[in-house]
């Protein structure tokens, strides 16, 4: 047995979380929306295209549904025609009723309705995972992104940039983004002593703030970095499944391709994604299992171009929408811009150095067991939020997977 003082650092564990930075403030009016999650969803599938600042619930500059009205330019434009009075009223009578069809159908419960039937998951669902999309889109929103695939290259970069592009298509990437302004906060809200685990260990706040009212504080440290931002293709992963003898129960949407993608969004409902996932949730640990090995190979690939060490860099994992970032996770290397320099100079080198580490120094004991190891796949703790959970490069590469009980085709696999 060993004696320590209850005081000692050895005894005392901060619990912090890391989170996506929300300008909450710009956004007051959309979250109080009660279906602010839908639309953020909506917005994620392409049903509306409008800015989440525009959805504003002041009473004083809504107008109502029933009676739009018709702004001052559309009477001007009307009284100036040379029509008969009754042609005018005819045609504002018409206006009327187009502007209340488009104000109908832009209404945020129009917008909730047309995903639950385009998609055909129900309105509760999309409450509960509407924070993990919304972070999904706030970067592409606010953070200025450079796309891959709308890159236009000049003249002397017309190789690279084509090689890169035909590479991450090639991989089952539909998505690869620079984001310059990647807002990353970890905020310590708490301590326990001598344990960590949850559900077992006391959680203590710290002391209440008297120049708050007594509040209990959370201190926070925000990074404001740039990070690369890289999604999968939904219709490559559901090839995957079917390929490994898995057929996806696809939700009963009138939008068959925005069903397929909402059946990613289904399949982690009620799964904890913070312990090993079994052969119960085959499917379930087949893509996040995928996505996280992805992930984390990304990240010790891009370590070895981009100048940071390993540590220094860190994943941010969206499941739900396939959707991974990796970012600086220290100040120093968040104002050198080593990502973006990854991404302008050597992309195809990078997604080149990720399609093939399928090799561990350990093989081939690594492959015969979990095929997963700190040789080829793990992190540390300050670069992955699932303590290396679900990680195997049978994901990516195919090979046996004990937990699953089956030989897997990769998600590299050139025949798919």
């Amino acid at each position: 047995m060993s004696i320590e003082v209850h005081r000692a650092g050895r005894t005392y564990y901060a619990q912090t979380t890391t989170l996506l930075n929300i300008p909450r403030r710009q956004l007051d009016a959309f979250f109080n929306l009660s279906d602010w999650g839908a639309i953020a969803a909506a917005k994620f599938f392409g049903i509306t295209n409008h800015p989440l600042e525009d959805f504003n619930l002041s009473a004083s500059n809504q107008q109502t549904i029933s009676d739009p009205g018709l702004s001052g330019t559309d009477l001007d434009s009307l009284m100036s025609s040379n029509k008969t009075p009754e042609q005018i009223l005819a045609e504002m009578q018409a206006l009327r009723q187009q502007r209340q069809q488009e104000q109908q159908q832009h209404a945020p419960d129009a917008i909730a309705q047309q995903l639950v039937t385009q998609t055909g998951v129900p309105l509760a669902t999309w409450w509960q995972v509407g924070q993990e999309i919304l972070e999904t889109i706030m970067p592409l929103e606010n953070g200025r992104p450079k796309k891959l695939f709308d890159l236009l290259p000049i003249a002397q970069e017309i190789q690279n940039t084509q090689v890169a592009q035909q590479t991450a298509q090639s991989m089952g990437l539909a998505q690869l983004d620079l984001v310059t302004d990647f807002p990353m906060i970890v905020a310590t809200y708490g301590y326990t002593r001598a344990e960590t685990t949850p559900n077992q260990c006391r959680l203590n706040p710290f002391p209440p703030e008297r120049d708050h009212g007594g509040k209990l504080p959370i201190y926070v440290d925000e990074v404001q970095a740039d990070a690369l931002l890289i999604s999968l293709n939904p219709d490559r992963v559901h090839t995957w499944l079917q390929r490994n003898g898995y057929q996806p129960a696809i939700p009963n949407g009138s939008a068959p391709n925005l069903a397929r993608r909402a059946y990613f969004v289904q399949l982690f409902e009620g799964v904890s994604l913070r312990k090993t996932l079994q052969g119960d949730s085959p499917e379930a640990r087949m893509v996040f299992g995928l996505l996280h090995t992805l992930s984390h190979l990304c990240v010790r690939q891009a370590a070895l171009l981009c100048g940071l060490d390993c540590t220094s860099l860190s994943e941010y994992l969206l499941p739900r929408t396939l959707t991974f970032a990796i970012y600086c996770n220290h100040r120093f290397g968040a104002t050198i811009g080593a990502l973006t320099a990854l991404f302008e100079q050597s992309l195809a080198e990078w997604l080149n150095a990720v399609r093939n580490a399928r090799r561990c120094v350990y093989d081939p004991v690594c492959r015969e067991r979990e095929s997963s190891c700190h040789a080829c796949t793990h992190l540390a703790e300050t670069s992955c939020r699932f303590f290396n959970l679900n990680l195997g490069r049978s994901f990516l590469f195919g090979s046996q997977d004990q937990l699953l009980g089956r030989d897997l085709i990769g998600y590299l696999d050139p025949s798919l």
